[in-house]
């Protein structure tokens, strides 16, 4: 969802950094984004391993909020994505969301986007262990769509996410890539790179 309907990282990078500052947190810029993949309850027990529970919860849900604040005037589908969605919409294709975002990201994107209605299925952070590269988001959406994984085609951005498709044996579409294409590592999988969706028509 992240980088793949709307082109929102830079707004994520910039939260994380003001709520650092705000949390107290000693990490450079690139220490931060570094240790920034994955679920928010990943990301918080990596940087607060002594916190509780509780507390780690509160501080993730302070730096999804500063995000959204930050995005919410910038939230736009990334080009040709609603013609895609319209079009995919109209085959023999069952399409789902699967993302390290929370249920509240995912509603803030998808309801402010007014793509709900082309999901089936929508899995988030709520509903796994493990984030990306870890293929689980994958294979719990592809299970919840009744899909073996090998027929399905997964869209991503980052890195990670692109490792995690290609565990859960699936096909891959990058779109709107965070990094060079070297940094990518096995592409075997990968259909296709492109910008955007005006690409695919």
């Amino acid at each position: 969802m992240d980088g793949t309907v709307t082109h929102n990282i830079p707004y994520h990078d910039q939260s994380w950094l003001i709520w650092a500052e705000r949390e107290g947190l000693p990490h450079t810029k690139s220490e931060l984004l570094a240790l920034t993949h994955g679920t928010i309850g990943e990301i918080t027990r990596r940087l607060f391993p002594d916190a509780s529970p509780d507390e780690r919860f509160e501080r993730g849900e302070r730096k999804e909020a500063i995000y959204r604040d930050l995005f919410r005037p910038h939230l736009s589908p990334l080009p040709g994505l609603n013609a895609f969605l319209e079009w995919a919409s109209q085959q023999p294709l069952k399409q789902a969301i699967a993302t390290a975002g929370d249920a509240t990201n995912i509603a803030f994107t998808v309801d402010g986007l007014r793509i709900r209605n082309y999901f089936e299925v929508m899995v988030g952070s709520e509903d796994v262990t493990h984030g990306k590269p870890h293929p689980e988001v994958y294979l719990i959406a592809a299970g919840r769509l009744g899909i073996d994984p090998g027929a399905c085609v997964a869209f991503e951005d980052s890195v990670a996410g692109v490792e995690a498709v290609r565990r859960a044996k699936m096909k891959c579409i990058v779109v709107n890539p965070m990094a060079p294409r070297e940094d990518y590592g096995d592409c075997s999988h990968v259909l296709k790179w492109m910008k955007d969706y005006r690409e695919l028509a």
